[in-house]
């Protein structure tokens, strides 16, 4: 058993944006980090979504998008983000969850100790359910979500949900 990597969260000021684009402009597909915007690429218009969205969720689940995201640190090198996002109207006080990792520090343990802090956080925030969206063929984030102990539904159009009760 390999030992688990010191994974911290931090909040994404300007310094730490900056990072995390640099990290995903050299480390991951621009589909995997932002939506698909102005073609193909890192072009302006990613770019700007990119800071916009960091900017917005700095406010955290009580502010205007509610919605916050942090930098995944293992140790002290950038790894990614992971996101929290209150669902409006659910039955039960809950949010969406999200990550991306850099190719370079996949498969090594850290999304499964930033899922395990972003649960954390959601329990603080006095969540009960937190929900995730994959395509049906990641079948590393499926391992990770159940891991977690999400229960997992195909939806027979190419996604499957998980649903972690608190």
């Amino acid at each position: 058993m390999k030992p688990s990597p010191e994974v911290t969260l931090v909040d994404v000021d300007e310094a730490v944006a900056d990072q995390l684009l640099q990290l995903a402009k050299r480390d991951a597909s621009p589909d995997e980090v932002a939506p698909p915007l102005g073609g193909p690429g890192w072009n302006l218009e990613r770019t700007a979504w990119f800071y916009s969205y960091h900017h917005a969720a700095a406010a955290g689940l009580g502010g205007p998008v509610a919605e916050k995201s942090w930098a995944v640190f293992s140790g002290s090198r950038i790894a990614g983000s992971v996101r929290l996002k209150r669902n409006a109207g659910a039955d039960v006080p809950s949010a969406e969850t999200g990550i991306w990792l850099g190719r370079s520090f996949r498969s090594r343990g850290i999304g499964t100790a930033a899922l395990d802090l972003v649960l954390a956080e959601a329990r603080r925030a006095g969540l009960r359910r937190v929900t995730a969206r994959t395509l049906a063929g990641n079948h590393r984030a499926q391992r990770l979500l159940a891991a977690a102990g999400a229960a997992l539904t195909s939806d027979g159009e190419g996604t499957v949900l998980a649903v972690v009760d608190l």
